[in-house]
């Protein structure tokens, strides 16, 4: 009888042996499903996020301050978002006909900047409020922020240039069929430098570093890094009653208009169509300009 117990003890020490066996290798082939599937749904995300664009017929020429400019030809684009897409300030969207003008393909540096400052005398920029070492977003190869509508639009201006109005900056930065994003209408991580250092930075970089983000019409950093001041006053309810050809914005108002979002917002707030406002005396951490010329 001891003989039996012990014979069948060990048959079932060896059946839990073996069970446990079976369920180690079930879970090392599930874990390596599961690692193949996340690599398979990268995958298939990287090729859904952008669309294709031919930069080669694009008429690019140096700013007065060496930034290069491309044309960006008349023509009509989709502005605005569809209600269930975008804020009550984006609504409705319509087709709007722009003339002809040339804006920057990056956004103005800090170096940039600095040569202004030392030509005009003019204030450097100020940023009133930032957490981490103010050096890691004025080295001067980043985007300048901490200055004001009023100081982007004399940069502008002393180089013969102008600030971009609200529907330029748009189609520029979303192309003529009106994207959601620069580069399409899904967002893709490494396509922008918005919230979060997936994207490799976590504050500003280096204008011109997200290559596969570029707009249809090569616009680098349309959505994150720095967000930009535009010429316009802002006014909520603008959009429903603008001009179809060269909208310019109300005649007056409180806050200047700021578009394309920052490092600091999310996938939502770097969207092509969101619109932002501020003071025109107001400086910021997250905002910076380009700049924009008549096509003559």
């Amino acid at each position: 009888m001891k003989k039996d117990a012990f014979f069948y003890g060990v048959v079932l020490a060896f059946v839990a042996f073996l069970l446990m066996i079976i369920s180690l290798a079930f879970e090392a082939w599930r874990s390596g499903e599961s690692s193949r599937r996340a690599k398979s749904l990268q995958t298939e995300k990287a090729i859904v996020t952008t669309e294709v664009h031919d930069f080669t017929s694009l008429k690019i020429v140096p700013g007065p301050d060496g930034i290069p400019m491309v044309l960006v030809p008349e023509g009509t684009f989709l502005m605005g978002s569809q209600p269930v897409e975008g804020d009550s300030d984006e609504i409705p969207q319509r087709t709007i006909y722009l003339s002809s003008y040339s804006i920057d393909l990056y956004e103005v540096t800090h170096a940039k900047y600095t040569d202004f400052l030392k030509a005009t005398r003019r204030p450097p920029p100020v940023i009133p409020v930032f957490s981490d070492d103010l050096f890691l977003i004025i080295k001067p190869e980043l985007p300048v922020v901490g200055v004001s509508w009023e100081d982007a639009k004399a940069y502008c201006t002393w180089l013969g240039k102008r600030l971009p109005t609200e529907s330029e900056w748009e189609k520029a930065a979303r192309g003529e069929r009106g994207f959601k994003w620069p580069w399409g209408n899904v967002f893709g991580e490494g396509l922008a430098n918005a919230t979060g250092q997936q994207d490799g930075y976590k504050y500003t970089a280096p204008p011109g570093k997200f290559e596969q983000g570029r707009s249809a019409f090569g616009l680098y950093d349309a959505a994150g890094n720095v967000a930009e001041w535009v010429s316009d006053w802002y006014d909520p309810a603008y959009y429903q009653k603008g001009p179809f050809r060269d909208p310019k914005g109300p005649d007056t108002g409180k806050h200047r208009v700021y578009r394309g979002g920052s490092w600091d917002d999310s996938s939502s707030g770097v969207r092509t169509a969101k619109r932002y406002a501020a003071a025109p005396h107001q400086t910021s951490a997250v905002i910076g300009f380009r700049c924009a010329m008549d096509a003559s």
